[in-house]
């Protein structure tokens, strides 16, 4: 008899405690909206036959965002674009020709470059997708990717130190600085023109922070840093045909060149477009994400109330 009592009893609690349930939880989902802003630092990799060096870059990135809650899991999706500038180098190099001088000599023509960098800007739509977890009330940690179009906004300046030099077989040294023969000075170079390389790319990044406390509820203020890798999605198939440096409008004729013509014609395209890269480049983001959201879930919460 007393163990059917307790067996009642027991079933009775459940029962009540899975009625009342409901009114002692939160809502199991909430959604909300905002925007998410991005400073961060940009570093370009790319395979090269030459020591392409990596100088410091950076960027910044806006989207709108929709996030939904379940407990302490989130999952976010945005749309939005950001805007990257990086720099690679090659600190020295020369591209050689055999001609002859004004006197119909034979010779090894240089042209000789040092600091030769590259600057790339880029805008691209963006659209990334991350999951999380939040650990109590205030760390959270967030694992992702992002989809990446093709950049809208895809340019480059280019700027290096040449000289001529040529090499005789009678000479132990190289000639240079002697105008009179067609060895012209070391003087500054520009170039300027688009990217023409560049593909979709995929980056898969990693974020952690934490929540900043507000009075409202209904307001999710959190600040991260987070790290990312940029993959493409493709290759630039007509690489193998573009020279760093174009001198097929140089007029090559020893008795009429002049540094005139040569400063006028000479023209620069991308490293990442030139044949001296044998792989479509990567990229390495780390910076900081600030994320502004707001509680828009249109379910009526319950609580119980103690009186």
């Amino acid at each position: 008899m007393k163990t059917r009592i307790t067996t009642i009893c027991l079933c009775l609690l459940l029962v009540l405690g899975a009625s009342a349930a409901p009114r002692y939880r939160k809502s199991s989902v909430s959604h909300w909206l905002g925007w998410s802003i991005t400073g961060m630092e940009a570093n370009a990799f790319a395979a090269s036959r030459l020591p392409i060096e990596m100088l410091a870059g950076g960027g910044g990135q806006f989207h709108l965002q929709y996030e939904l809650h379940k407990g302490g899991f989130f999952f976010n999706l945005g749309f939005g674009a950001d805007y990257m500038l990086t720099q690679l180098a090659i600190p020295s190099y020369s591209n050689e020709f055999k001609r002859v001088d004004y006197t119909g000599e034979r010779v090894l023509y240089r042209y000789c470059y040092a600091d030769y960098k590259e600057q790339q800007r880029q805008v691209r739509l963006v659209v990334p997708i991350q999951f999380g977890y939040q650990f109590g009330e205030w760390l959270y940690l967030g694992v992702g990717a992002a989809f990446r179009v093709q950049p809208l906004l895809n340019t480059f300046s280019t700027r290096t130190r040449m000289l001529t030099e040529g090499e005789y077989d009678r000479f132990i040294q190289p000639i240079r600085n002697a105008p009179d023969y067609g060895y012209w000075t070391e003087d500054e170079y520009r170039g300027s023109g688009k990217v023409k390389s560049a593909t979709n790319e995929v980056a898969v990044e990693v974020e952690i922070g934490a929540r900043i406390p507000t009075p409202a509820k209904w307001f999710n203020l959190r600040i991260g840093a987070f790290v990312g890798y940029d993959f493409p999605l493709g290759s630039f198939k007509s690489r193998n045909e573009t020279p760093l440096v174009d001198y097929s409008a140089i007029d090559v004729n020893p008795s009429t060149q002049s540094i005139a013509n040569l400063q006028e014609n000479i023209r620069f395209n991308s490293i990442l477009d030139a044949n001296i890269v044998s792989a479509s480049a990567q990229r390495l983001r780390v910076g900081l994400r600030l994320t502004m959201l707001f509680d828009v879930t249109t379910e009526r919460k319950h609580c119980m109330c103690n009186k």
